[in-house]
């Protein structure tokens, strides 16, 4: 572990550990779009997000956890920026996992825009201003790249069809041609801001490439923007990888006579 990072968040990285041991659940916040937020309201046929399977898959790791869904549907990283305090720092979290870029990267066609909904500078700048507020308060943050989409909805597929110099409804990844782009910052804020990442993006389409798997098989049919219950499945496992790793790094850092 890099010796700056790990002198920076020592005090966090203790009280992180010390309730993930037995002495309180860590409090996770989940931060996001419509990809995060509850979906039995819309779409019935998904009973469980990550968020609400993510304390069941932490307990076999003998890590107790309480997570409050922070997700709001059709909402940017500049909505996520001005609802910070209400919905995520009164909490408290000893984590929050941030997941935003579809809503940010989308063009409102439909509406006559050309452009995205958040130029590139201030996703990224936005996404900054989240972590470091954050980590002032002590949190550990992990950083989830958005979740690669298809064509699938008849009423985009039309809006965009007219504007083939936007997103090409026919190329099988056409919709997610400025979406790439936007995952792409993701990873490098991370990287910059050194923290956490659950690479979503890259880990589905690498189960698209597996013969006999498709990735329409982890996004709702008819839908091909949100994560089904097959692809909330899998954020929550990856997400689950992420945390214990977390975990064990920061009881590493802790342990007494640790190398910094």
């Amino acid at each position: 572990m890099n010796r700056l990072w790990s002198l920076a968040c020592a005090l966090p990285l203790a009280l992180f550990v010390s309730r993930s041991h037995g002495s309180g659940a860590i409090r996770i916040v989940a931060l996001g779009d419509s990809t995060t937020a509850q979906a039995r309201d819309w779409a019935p046929q998904i009973q469980e997000v990550y968020s609400d399977c993510l304390p069941g898959a932490l307990a076999p790791r003998a890590i107790s956890a309480t997570v409050v869904n922070a997700g709001i549907g059709d909402t940017t990283t500049r909505e996520a920026v001005a609802r910070l305090d209400r919905d995520v720092r009164r909490h408290h979290p000893d984590l929050v996992v941030i997941q935003f870029g579809i809503n940010d990267s989308w063009i409102d066609v439909d509406e006559g825009k050309t452009r995205p909904r958040l130029s590139r500078s201030e996703y990224r700048r936005n996404l900054r201003t989240i972590i470091r507020r954050l980590k002032a308060d002590g949190a550990q943050v992990v950083l989830m790249t958005p979740n690669p989409m298809r064509w699938a909805d008849p009423y985009y597929i039309k809006a965009f069809a007219v504007h083939p110099g936007l997103l090409n409804v026919d190329e099988v990844r056409g919709i997610d041609r400025l979406l790439d782009v936007y995952a792409g910052d993701v990873r490098t804020v991370a990287s910059t801001e050194a923290v956490a990442l659950v690479d979503i993006h890259e880990a589905f389409e690498h189960y698209g490439t597996v013969s006999g798997q498709s990735i329409d098989e982890l996004l709702l049919s008819g839908d091909g923007i949100h994560p089904n219950q097959a692809g909330q499945k899998l954020v929550c496992k990856l997400l689950t990888g992420k945390i214990v790793e977390l975990l064990a790094s920061a009881s590493n850092a802790a342990a007494p006579g640790a190398q910094n």
